[in-house]
């Protein structure tokens, strides 16, 4: 009975051995689970999406370092996910700031103003639209602008009817700039104009088509030469094809001027010697027969007689060289401007002047000759066939003109500078058979 008792003894401390371990055991295992989850949990950035993920992490972090005390890993778990919530705060407030730079829209750049003071000979039919621009500047007739303006530009009529000294507002960065496209004999002779209210230092730049002006504004834009000077050896082929007369002259200002009057003298005697020439305009009263030639025969001819008003006046090539020879496919044959003005305005071999010919009847010789071998006719076109060093000089100065020019300068931060004089500028530079 005795023994009985003790093995009954025995197995109930046995069963309470077990019982107590096995719940000690199953204890740290749970524990070592949870310590595993929640480090796996701290180590997943991806899931703190937004501010209250971060909160309950932290509160996770807070909680399992109270359960976990016993644990040697708990410190440094908790430094190590507190880290890593730090970066991805940072990464966050970044990508929040990149997006806020990116979405914000740029700010509306200020057009740069030139303020036309008055359109040429007040008529608005002449001159730039309202509104033109050129390059990154507007072109305005507004006068309310005129403090917004960074240049104002005077054709040589536009102070007719304004009282000098200046009574309107002039801004101390602001640019007068001085306009004519007109030769100084015209400006002098039919306009009976002085340059009086444009001196004593109103002027900061000059804008003509004189090569030394401040702004290079040639009859020839930047638009045009562009198109011509990418003219290759099919096109020369297509118009050569179309040449069947031989010369064209379209001229209105018969007796105005001195150098009118001399044109009109060596054209008659270009006639007289046997120069096959068809004239017209208002000189020979059939202007309105010219306007309804057909565009077939406006391509027909080999030569233009490019005849100017005046006589050596600096640079002073119209579109009679540019438009109707250069552009329309036509050799021009020049009187005017010098020959040395020429060869730095003009495409090299392109044309053909008076003053290489000791008489009109020689120049008309020569003219009948090539009108009957077009190989040498050809040669006035190698600038198209095989365009040199030279057109390459030409190139560059027609690729930027007139008011692109003066947009340029505006925006190049220029320097201060005054013409003294307009009257030294566009009269006394000039020769002597210019202004005759």
């Amino acid at each position: 009975m005795n023994n009985t008792k003790v093995v009954f003894v025995f197995l109930l401390l046995f069963v309470g051995c077990f019982l107590f371990f096995s719940n000690k055991l199953l204890t740290g295992v749970t524990t070592k689970v949870e310590n595993t989850i929640t480090l796996e949990k701290k180590e997943e950035p991806t899931r703190l999406n937004t501010e209250t993920d971060l909160k309950t992490t932290t509160t996770t972090t807070s909680t399992t370092t109270t359960t976990t005390t016993t644990t040697t890993t708990t410190t440094p778990t908790t430094t190590t996910t507190t880290k890593t919530e730090n970066v991805i705060v940072e990464k966050q407030t970044e990508l929040s700031l990149i997006k806020s730079v990116s979405t914000t829209p740029p700010a509306e750049k200020k057009p740069t103003w030139i303020l036309m003071w008055r359109p040429p000979w007040g008529l608005t039919t002449e001159g730039r639209n309202e509104g033109f621009k050129a390059g990154d500047c507007i072109l305005t007739y507004n006068r309310s602008r005129i403090e917004e303006a960074a240049a104002v530009v005077f054709h040589y009529s536009s102070l007719d009817k304004d009282t000098m000294p200046w009574q309107h507002y002039r801004g101390r960065e602001q640019f007068y700039v001085f306009f004519s496209m007109e030769a100084p004999s015209y400006v002098k002779h039919a306009e009976h104009r002085t340059m009086d209210n444009f001196d004593n230092g109103f002027i900061n730049w000059t804008m003509t088509y004189r090569s030394d002006s401040d702004v290079f504004c040639p009859y020839f834009e930047s638009q045009y030469a562009r198109e011509v000077f990418a003219r290759d050896e099919a096109w020369l082929n297509t118009t050569l094809a179309k040449k069947s007369r031989v010369a064209l002259w379209v001229v209105s200002n018969c007796e105005l001027l001195r150098g009118s009057r001399l044109r009109m003298d060596y054209v008659t005697k270009m006639v007289e010697a046997g120069l096959p020439v068809d004239r017209f305009g208002h000189c020979f009263k059939n202007k309105e027969e010219y306007g309804n030639l057909p565009l077939a025969h406006l391509q027909s001819y080999k030569f233009y007689l490019s005849f100017e008003n005046a006589e050596h006046c600096k640079d002073y090539a119209t579109e009679k060289f540019w438009r109707n020879g250069i552009q329309n496919g036509r050799v021009p044959v020049v009187w005017g401007p010098s020959k040395k003005d020429l060869e730095y305005l003009a495409p090299p071999g392109s044309y053909i002047h008076t003053e290489d010919f000791e008489s009109p009847a020689k120049l008309v010789e020569y003219l009948l000759y090539l009108d009957k071998n077009d190989t040498a006719y050809r040669e006035y076109f190698n600038w198209v066939r095989n365009p040199g060093e030279g057109m390459e000089r030409i190139k560059k100065l027609y690729s930027r003109t007139r008011e692109e020019v003066l947009c340029d300068k505006l925006l190049s931060n220029p320097t201060e500078n005054i013409h003294s004089s307009m009257t030294d500028f566009f009269y006394n530079s000039e020769p002597t058979e210019c202004l005759a």
